[in-house]
């Protein structure tokens, strides 16, 4: 039986690729220690002293049951399924996958005796990456362009079975360079991107992940399976650095990208400064790290970086982040070669240095959630190149500057404040961004009181931007109905505490596809009129507006028109 272990234990270190560490991983060093310890006890049993029969019975069964489990580790790798380039939603597959998740289930569940050490194991971690990885690398290999093959390589740095919005990843592409918001009048950023998103749903490298009824999902996630081998292919082609347990590291000597992450160990931001030559970093991408205590000197010389994706990734606002001292934000001055900023979600952030306004590259600035900043500078105007600004959540800014009328490439707007008119009149007002002609999405905020007629001049501005596709509009206190601008496709009220009805004559409909109604408690309508108005609606979503009647929506207030 000796011998059968052994040769069983050969054949595995030959046959599977992945163990081709075998001294190093800590997987085979478990299975060899399990193993040779059976043999060292067998051995002292058969030359030392004779001992009771219990024990020769116990180590029998316990040599018995570690032959059984090599044997069936072994069996797993010898019937891996057959590879092919096309994709992981074949049947052949799938059924491949099933059988390594039952296999492992019952490797858990098996009673037999096995070492404290197993136990820590991940035995289907171990068994998907031998079995599945050829497959998935086929796939990869197979896909169009090296652009295809970068983006994919992104999804390597994001936690276990997380859900990731479609967004994040299209900024983070955008500011590595793979697709562009500029250039074509065509195609934007986000209609390329769907393009790779679809692609690789199509190959069965991601899911869709879907919002209650919504027709589009605006989060994907993947497979821990194919996680596991996006991880090995990233670490090859050196993308990321990772440590032994998969996750990724600050380390930029090799990848030119580093992660901030936090673990037991420590905190990645602590040992970014011992890492010289930061010249070299080109992405720094915010894994899991809440506290951003960077050291100005060493911030303001990443003079080539082009990724600072520093805010938050996750939807959810329970994952905070924050900083000490702001101060290393005036390092942004250096980094002429920054096209993605994000500090979404980080606190304690009053106000942005006015450096930042000679990010000339900048494309995507996200302060969605800096519930501290109190205003913007002055100079933004200067960002010829922005196309993406979100100050969403951004409760404490006032009054937008004026400098915002001239963002000439500005496609999306999140976040625009509609305050208390102030004397001067020196900022920022709707009517000043109809002149922006690439403006397609946008998002309001209303917040003054209802004795000032401002908000009511202001929002009858809208019906000049003839190119706005999306729009969004929130009030603390609501006034009247705002004059609907033509070629909307989505449009969503959000605390309209004065709203009563979205009527604007006999003959005047919107032609808006999907309506999303948030705590309205004063909009009163029935499902007919509200057809009239929204000819061509396809979804509908209700939140906590209680006067609206015999309208057809589900358990979750979504409504949705049949295919």
């Amino acid at each position: 039986m000796f011998e059968e272990i052994q040769n069983d234990l050969i054949y595995i270190k030959r046959a599977c690729v992945q163990f081709k560490q075998w001294e190093e991983d800590q997987v085979n060093v478990s299975m060899k220690d399990l193993v040779f310890r059976a043999l060292d006890d067998a051995f002292k049993q058969r030359t030392g002293s004779q001992e009771r029969t219990e024990k020769t019975s116990y180590l029998r069964d316990k040599l018995v049951k570690t032959h059984h489990l090599v044997s069936m580790l072994k069996k797993s790798l010898h019937s891996s399924p057959q590879l092919s380039s096309g994709n992981l939603n074949s049947q052949s597959f799938q059924r491949a996958k099933n059988s390594l998740t039952r296999r492992a289930y019952n490797l858990r569940h098996r009673s037999v005796y096995l070492p404290t050490k197993l136990q820590d194991v991940d035995i289907q971690k171990m068994i998907a990456e031998s079995s599945t990885f050829k497959e998935i690398e086929a796939v990869y290999n197979g896909l169009e362009d090296v652009t295809l093959k970068l983006c994919f390589l992104c999804f390597s740095v994001f936690p276990e079975n997380a859900v990731i919005k479609k967004k994040v990843l299209v900024h983070w592409w955008v500011g590595e360079g793979f697709i562009d918001t500029l250039g074509t009048q065509l195609k934007t950023a986000e209609d390329t991107a769907n393009d790779f998103f679809k692609h690789f749903i199509e190959k069965g490298l991601i899911k869709q992940v879907y919002k209650k009824r919504r027709p589009s999902a605006d989060s994907c996630s993947m497979d821990p399976s194919i996680r596991y081998a996006v991880i090995k292919l990233a670490q090859r082609a050196g993308f990321f650095s990772f440590d032994s347990n998969g996750n990724p590291t600050e380390d930029f000597t090799c990848s030119r990208r580093a992660c901030l992450v936090k673990t037991e160990e420590g905190s990645s931001v602590h040992e970014l400064p011992y890492r010289l030559e930061q010249e070299k970093v080109q992405s720094i991408i915010n894994v899991n790290e809440p506290n951003l205590d960077f050291r100005p000197e060493w911030f303001s010389k990443m003079k080539y970086v082009a990724v600072l994706q520093l805010g938050r990734w996750e939807s959810s606002a329970k994952h905070l982040i924050q900083v000490e001292d702001s101060e290393f934000l005036k390092g942004l001055k250096n980094m002429r070669q920054l096209r993605y900023l994000s500090l979404r979600g980080v606190s304690r952030i009053t106000k942005l240095p006015a450096s930042i306004c000679k990010l000339s590259n900048l494309r995507i600035l996200n302060l969605n959630g800096c519930v501290d900043l109190e205003q913007l500078p002055e100079g933004i105007g200067s960002l010829k190149n922005l196309t993406h600004l979100d100050m969403y959540e951004c409760y404490l800014i006032s009054h937008m500057p004026k400098g915002l009328a001239l963002l000439s490439q500005l496609q999306v707007l999140k976040g625009f404040v509609i305050g208390k008119p102030r004397p001067g009149g020196n900022y920022c007002k709707l009517a000043d961004l109809s002149g922006l002609e690439n403006l397609r999405k946008l998002s309001i905020h209303v917040d003054i009181n209802k004795k000032y007629d401002a908000a009511k001049r202001e929002l009858i501005s809208l019906a000049k931007f003839k190119k706005l596709r999306s729009l969004s509009i929130s009030w603390s206190r609501l006034y009247d109905t705002p004059k609907k601008p033509l070629n909307i496709k989505r449009i969503a009220t959000k605390k309209g505490g004065g709203l009563s009805n979205l009527c604007h004559g006999k003959q005047d409909k919107w032609a808006v596809k999907m309506v999303r109604l948030k705590f309205l408690e004063k909009l009163r309508m029935d499902w007919r009129k509200l057809q009239e108005l929204f000819p061509g609606l396809t979804y509908l979503e209700i939140v906590k507006c209680p006067k609206l009647s015999f309208i057809p929506c589900d358990e979750n207030g979504v409504w949705k028109k049949a295919d």
